[in-house]
């Protein structure tokens, strides 16, 4: 212990007897060591950390499977009534689905973010309200009172945290509601969508559902379960494959069911793929960190070599002098580890903030105590991986020789090749980072110049929602945005105005099997297409193209024939090379027999710009109403601008209703493009750092290597070398480095590109123009690193040099 004191102390003194050498490896490893402790904190909240519930390994997600799909989709009514009978396995078996409620009575008419869940849900998870209580079993039956619980948010935000908020009555969709309970602020939501895109109900409401109004084949519940105590994931499976096949029988059905840890369920198989190769990718900025660390490392054992050779000369074994070289190593990277640690407090915040609300628990991301000790662990990691190399190196020395020199230091050939070979090191994996950020920045521009679909500029959407108390029939909800649609179109600076149930990139859209008119599909076999309602002028304004057959008009409504307009995905993948024109389709969404295809237009992406438009089928809102539509309007003028007037004419039509989420289609588009943009731009950063931290490891070894070599360089240009000739030859000695190191890396990222094969759209992980500049950038800083130390080397005057020696 005393000698460990002992090394504690004269390595803090050698430190500071150096600041600049101390100085510049700490500010390397710090960038290094705080890269990782951010991207780290943001693995342990969104991957690692067990979900904030009462034995969370026990909850799982139970999503419904329709062969020969292998797609997971929400659970229809029955068939979580049947789960929950019949499975024994769970002690809770919970459903819930999120809606809008229109709450008023209370100011101006506010649109609100809401979900029904069944009574069990709550206890499921394990959360109890903070004020009130949860609800009551008998609640959930459709003819009891009207209750509901409340956000922590919306109880401060609403009602001032006011604690006598229980038993206040509030209005939702026309319809009173009894306040019965405030859930923890903590609490979020029960929906692993709601969770990934960070959105939050404001209310919850009793499920109070039957099987009359969401039949057997209607699939949108989100369905969790609470596994009983003892009960493993794999046994769950087990009893769910054993119970599966005797309701197929029962129910006559095809229909199956597969269990997902709710962690798990929680972060997209996208992001975290994400998350892993950013991780990955801040490992090697701190390996190129390291090999500059060692390089310096190694320039100051050379002149430490007569120190060294006097301590072993006086006694000191190589095992106490490689002990205390590796003690100034980890001194050095302790305080590395410090300055990183404060560095990832602001790149945590500046990471959150650039992630928004498009990665899921955020809002968890803290330097907690697994962090603490990931930045501790890496910190004593990096400092063996920096000093052992050098250490072993140092305490090589040969006595005889290093103190007969009289105090000449130098490097031996041994050394000049390990310091070649970190070069080398660095060098290639900053040119895997490189190469990867390129790819990355490829396919992000790629996405946003695909085809769309729509024309997204001068473009605003609102949410609006109708009472189904108020507007009981469908010709009342249909004439509501009649009436709407039409005031709109007084408003100045107004282009046109239109509705859709489902805008573009927002997700959420309806799908269900088509009927093709003279085909013979299987009833389980039948083609599958998304179902969208839209107004007359729909593709109008967002300038979507007709590009065959005609665009609906105000005459295709309830008394007219049923007709539909289909995009060119599913001309193309149902009909062939046939017109579609003319011919009819069935499908069972509401709609009254079968439709009559009247257009062809072009696609549209739905759910996110790398991904392909699926078939879609359009039908017109005056033949298909429904309560909650999108309004999308295109401006002349500032599209935000026209939020005041929207509102104005929408409480002209009903005082009652409100416009909500009201975004500008850009800022979908962005918000839609939000998690690529986040990889794209750490990538990046990432992969310039990389390569400037290697410029600085070659520049710094070429700069020693001019220094060692003064003396021949003297000689040289005394027999008559031209500076040219000196330029030459340090220049060649630095770029054969980097070339091998740039050849070690092409190979490195041809293996491991393939990683980023789920997140590339429009390239391939071997794309040879990447490849190529990425190299060439490479080789471009490197030669400018090569260029001045060589420079340097010209300028040395050779009497100097040899009176020197």
């Amino acid at each position: 212990m005393n000698n460990l004191w002992l090394d504690l102390r004269y390595g803090v003194r050698t430190l500071f007897k150096s600041p600049a050498f101390t100085l510049v490896a700490v500010v390397a490893l710090a960038l290094g060591i705080g890269a990782n402790t951010t991207i780290f904190s943001v693995v342990n909240a969104v991957l690692l950390r067990p979900l904030n519930y009462p034995n969370p390994e026990q909850l799982v997600l139970v999503r419904d499977t329709q062969p020969p799909s292998t797609n997971e989709t929400p659970v229809d009514y029955p068939e979580y009534l049947d789960w929950r009978e019949q499975a024994q396995f769970f002690e809770h078996l919970a459903a819930h689905f999120n809606t809008t409620y229109t709450l008023t009575g209370q100011g101006d008419p506010q649109q609100l973010w809401g979900a029904r869940i069944s009574t069990n849900a709550l206890p499921a998870v394990g959360v109890n309200p903070i004020l009130g209580r949860g609800f009551l079993p008998e609640e959930e039956a459709r003819s009891s009172e009207r209750v509901a619980l409340i956000s922590y948010g919306f109880w401060q935000r609403q009602f001032a945290g006011d604690s006598k908020v229980i038993g206040k009555s509030i209005t939702l969709n026309a319809r009173p509601h009894t306040i019965v309970g405030v859930l923890p602020s903590q609490f979020k939501s029960l929906n692993p969508g709601d969770i990934q895109r960070g959105q939050e109900p404001d209310v919850w409401t009793p499920l109070r559902l039957s099987s009359e109004i969401a039949p057997r084949g209607l699939n949108f519940l989100t369905v969790f379960g609470r596994l009983k105590p003892g009960v493993s994931l794999a046994q769950a499976d087990a009893a769910m494959a054993d119970l599966i096949p005797r309701l197929q029988k029962e129910r006559s059905i095809d229909h199956g069911a597969k269990l997902t840890p709710l962690q798990q369920a929680t972060v997209p198989a996208s992001m975290r793929t994400m998350l892993l190769l950013l991780l990955g990718a801040v490992g090697f900025v701190l390996l190129i960190a390291c090999g500059n660390v060692a390089n310096l490392l190694l320039a100051r054992s050379s002149a430490r070599q007569k120190e060294i050779a006097i301590r072993l000369a006086v006694g000191a074994s190589r095992s106490r002098l490689v002990r205390q070289l590796l003690t100034e190593s980890l001194l050095l990277a302790l305080l590395s580890g410090g300055a990183g640690l404060l560095l990832s407090f602001w790149g945590v915040g500046v990471f959150v903030a650039a992630a928004r609300t498009r990665m899921p628990r955020l809002d968890e991301v803290s330097l907690d105590g697994r962090v603490l000790l990931f930045t501790l662990g890496i910190s004593l990691l990096t400092g063996l991986i920096f000093g052992v190399a050098p250490a072993l190196r140092a305490s090589k020395g040969e006595l005889h020789e290093t103190l007969k020199e009289g105090g000449r230091t130098g490097a031996g050939v041994g050394q000049q090749r390990l310091r070649g070979l970190l070069v080398v090191v660095q060098v290639a994996l900053s040119l895997v980072l490189l190469i990867g950020a390129g790819l990355l920045v490829k396919s992000f521009v790629h996405v946003l110049t695909t085809d769309k679909g729509f024309d997204a500029s001068q473009l605003l959407t609102a949410n609006l929602s109708v009472s189904s108390v108020k507007y009981t029939e469908p010709q009342q909800q249909a004439l509501f945005f009649q009436q709407y649609l039409e005031r709109l179109k007084s408003v100045p600076g107004l282009e046109g105005a239109a509705i859709v149930n489902n805008a573009p990139l927002v997700g959420g859209g309806v799908n269900g099997g088509i009927k093709i008119e003279g085909r013979a599909d299987p009833p389980n076999q039948l083609p599958v297409g998304e179902k969208s309602i839209i107004s007359p002028e729909y593709f109008h304004v967002m300038r979507t193209p007709i590009v065959r057959g005609r665009a609906f008009t105000d005459r295709d409504n309830a008394s007219t024939a049923q007709v539909a307009i289909i995009n060119e995905s599913l001309a193309r993948r149902y009909f062939g090379g046939e017109d579609p024109i003319g011919r009819r389709i069935d499908f069972n969404w509401d709609t009254k027999g079968t439709q009559e295809i009247v257009g062809i237009v072009g696609d549209v992406k739905q759910y996110g710009l790398d991904l392909p438009a699926s078939p879609t089928i359009y039908v017109p809102y005056l033949q298909r109403p429904d309560s909650s539509m999108t309004v999308v309007v295109r401006s002349q003028v500032t599209p935000v601008s026209l939020v005041g007037a929207m509102r104005q004419e929408l409480l002209t039509v009903d005082k009652e209703q409100a416009l909500a989420q009201v975004r500008t289609m850009q800022d979908v588009v962005a918000e839609s493009i939000a998690q690529r943009r986040i990889i794209v731009m750490v990538f990046a950063i990432f992969g310039v750092l990389a390569l400037l931290l290697a410029a600085i490891g070659l520049y710094g070894v070429l700069a020693y290597t001019v220094s060692l070599r003064t003396r021949e360089i003297g000689v040289r240009m005394a027999l008559g070398a031209q500076r040219a000739d000196v330029l030459r030859l340090v220049v060649k000695g630095g770029m054969m480095l980097c070339l091998i190191g740039v050849a070690i890396g092409i190979a490195g990222a041809f293996a491991l590109t393939r990683l980023l094969t789920t997140l590339l759209f429009g390239v391939t992980p071997t794309d040879a123009a990447t490849f190529a500049g990425g190299s060439l950038a490479l080789i471009v800083v490197a030669m400018l690193a090569c260029y001045i130390p060589a420079r340097r080397a010209t300028k040395v005057d050779p009497l100097v040099a040899l009176r020197y020696e």
